[in-house]
């Protein structure tokens, strides 16, 4: 453990195995293992990966250059789009979630500013009260209508998907089973309701397995908890190999989908069409509207029992919801994504051509359409000069000391329907030409 903790310690300051390419070296050292997840180390000290989360987001003007009015900090001066205005320049941009590129669509904002009108900005009171409303009422019909599921239910942000549905599942389940680099919502969930948890290995079904066996009593239930994508090396969990695991022991599945709903899928229902399994009791999704649908809010869907449940919660009950202009604007949002299925292809389509690319450049990359491209170019410092870099050439890319990265953190593009051939190339090219200089 010692060792492994200061491996990361070294690796982040540059010292051990993580150099910059140089010509006619492969780009490493990311490879993936026989179950798909990234072999790179994870400190067994959670909270010591991810101390510093968002530090150091920008970086201090050159010597002779004007300073930004913003400081060390990236602003963004336009919505987010495949050509984005981060701190007065335009970019071609390959940072954030809007997969679809709908945050600014002009159907998406006209729907917003038409319940601005009507409703205001928001019920300012809540929905345990008289703070239902149309717009509100009518995203919940929508959801259901999309994921083919009884009922669904809307809050403020998918951030709270882990606790709502910890919270609403309590009754059904003694332990809780969580991937050792689920997000931090997952945990803060899990934590909120109190219930006593479990860490498994990252996509491990066989170490799942174990500790199912060792930890629960006679007669407990568990739950699992995991995010559908894993939002820093966008793998895949495997719900299949859960769904057998749990089965002898009665438990319940719940996926945080929000990088996967949309996005996943024959009708962009996320993980579980993915892999071409059946929503159900004990298998639940809870996921955000606010990366490929382009608007605001978290949600659950399932039977109407467990919308019933997570209604009569305290955070539903006792919080404002969401600005009723951004749940219009969701709704336009879920209608574009399901009446427009060529976007999605058109966004697989792109994320293969990405991830070929980047095996040329010599870097391992996963085959499947999750648009997320993660890649390690040596210590901390260089990945923060090769971002600059690109940023210099046209090109934004996300550097990323997140939750599931090693100590060093890691590069990332994220990659949208609506990306032309020529911002690929240009993404291709410009790395291309940084790691051979």
């Amino acid at each position: 453990m010692a060792d492994r903790r200061e491996f990361l310690r070294q690796a982040a300051a540059g010292a051990v195995g993580l150099k910059f390419l140089r010509k006619g070296e492969k780009a490493a050292p990311i490879t993936f293992s026989p179950n798909g997840s990234p072999n790179v180390p994870l400190s067994p000290d959670y909270i010591e990966d991810i101390e510093g989360l968002g530090r150091g987001v920008g970086w201090p003007a050159e010597e002779g250059q004007a300073p930004s009015p913003y400081g060390d900090m990236f602003v963004m001066e336009s919505a987010p789009g495949p050509e984005t205005v981060i701190n007065g320049k335009s970019y071609v941009y390959f940072g954030g979630t809007g997969y679809f590129a709908l945050h600014d669509h002009p159907d998406v904002i006209d729907a917003g500013i038409e319940a601005f009108r009507i409703y205001g900005t928001h019920s300012a009171t809540t929905r345990a009260g008289f703070g239902n409303n149309p717009v509100l009422l009518e995203c919940e019909r929508k959801l259901a209508d999309y994921f083919g599921t009884e009922d669904a239910v809307h809050f403020v942000s998918g951030y709270f998907d882990g606790l709502i549905m910890a919270q609403a599942l309590a009754d059904k389940y003694d332990i809780a089973f969580i991937d050792e680099t689920a997000h931090f919502s997952v945990r803060d969930g899990i934590a909120a309701a109190r219930k006593p948890f479990v860490t498994f290995r990252h996509r491990d079904p066989e170490d799942l397995g174990r500790k199912l066996k060792r930890e629960l009593k006679a007669g407990q239930r568990p739950l699992l908890m995991t995010d559908g994508i894993f939002p820093t090396f966008g793998v895949i969990a495997p719900v299949p190999e859960y769904v057998k695991v749990m089965e002898p022991y009665g438990g319940i599945i719940a996926l945080d989908d929000s990088h996967a709903v949309g996005v996943l899928g024959k009708n962009g229902r996320g993980t579980i069409e993915h892999f071409g399994l059946a929503a159900g009791e004990r298998l639940v999704t809870a996921g955000t509207l606010s990366k490929a649908f382009g608007g605001h809010g978290g949600f659950v869907v399932g039977s109407k029992a467990l919308c019933a449940r997570i209604r009569a919660l305290g955070i539903y009950s006792g919080a404002t919801p969401s600005p009723t202009p951004a749940v219009a604007a969701s709704i336009k949002g879920i209608e574009i994504v399901k009446g427009h299925p060529e976007m999605r292809e058109r966004l697989w389509k792109n994320v293969a051509a990405v991830k070929g690319g980047m095996r040329k450049l010599g870097f391992e990359m996963n085959d499947t359409p999750v648009p997320i491209v993660t890649w390690m170019m040596g210590s901390a410092e260089e990945m923060k000069k090769a971002q600059r870099a690109l940023m210099e050439r046209g090109v934004a890319v996300a550097y990323l000391k997140y939750v599931g990265a090693p100590a060093g953190g890691v590069l990332r593009a994220s990659i949208f329907s609506e990306h032309t051939a020529g911002h690929i190339e240009m993404l291709l090219s410009e790395l291309s030409a940084l790691i051979k200089r």
